[in-house]
């Protein structure tokens, strides 16, 4: 596991495990919550700020990039393969693509995103960049996100439609267990 004091983050909290394998970029500008995980082969890039919240796990193989400013909420989790951008390069013709490219000569945009409090993101998805995953709503494994997920929803597919609801007054009790109380 690495060692968190030798990673210059911008805050961490109690319980924050970190594995060797992980890749993080522009640490000064990441912050963890309490009980956070993140496994091997992660890329996290803190781009324009990346705050992860309480109880948060990301798995294998998910990347965080972009430049973009990012919130991951509280209980989330983000499984296996999943990319979220939070800026890319447009390829509209307005401006060349590519990191390599001098700014001047190059049309980027950095929307950011945010992934709620209780959301999930099933293996393999995409989301990206100006994207909100509302409040306990679900991506399905390979989905494609183009667009805000509505609070407590569980949606599939690429692009992603709404499969169905998501009960939220169980999932909140268990929080509160654990001290959640939601922001008013």
């Amino acid at each position: 596991m690495l060692a968190l004091e030798e990673l210059d983050l911008a805050s961490y909290g109690e319980d924050v495990t970190i594995y060797d394998r992980a890749r993080l970029l522009d640490t000064q500008r990441i912050s963890f919550g309490n009980h956070v995980i993140i496994d091997d082969f992660v890329l996290l890039q803190g781009g324009a700020g990346l705050a992860i919240g309480n109880y948060v796990h990301v798995a294998s193989f998910v990347s965080l990039t972009g430049g973009g400013l990012c919130r991951i909420g509280h209980f989330a989790a983000i499984a296996t393969g999943t990319r979220l951008l939070t800026g890319t390069d447009l390829a509209d013709g307005s401006g060349l693509v590519g990191p390599q490219i001098p700014g001047e000569f190059r049309s980027v945009t950095r929307l950011g995103l945010e992934v709620s409090d209780f959301a999930f993101l099933g293996a393999n998805c995409i989301v990206l960049p100006g994207v909100t995953i509302g409040e306990g709503a679900v991506a399905g494994s390979g989905s494609l996100v183009l667009q805000d997920l509505e609070p407590w929803t569980i949606n599939v597919g690429a692009p992603t439609r709404v499969l169905k609801r998501r009960p939220r007054d169980l999932l909140l009790e268990h929080a509160r267990a654990l001290g959640y109380t939601p922001d008013p």
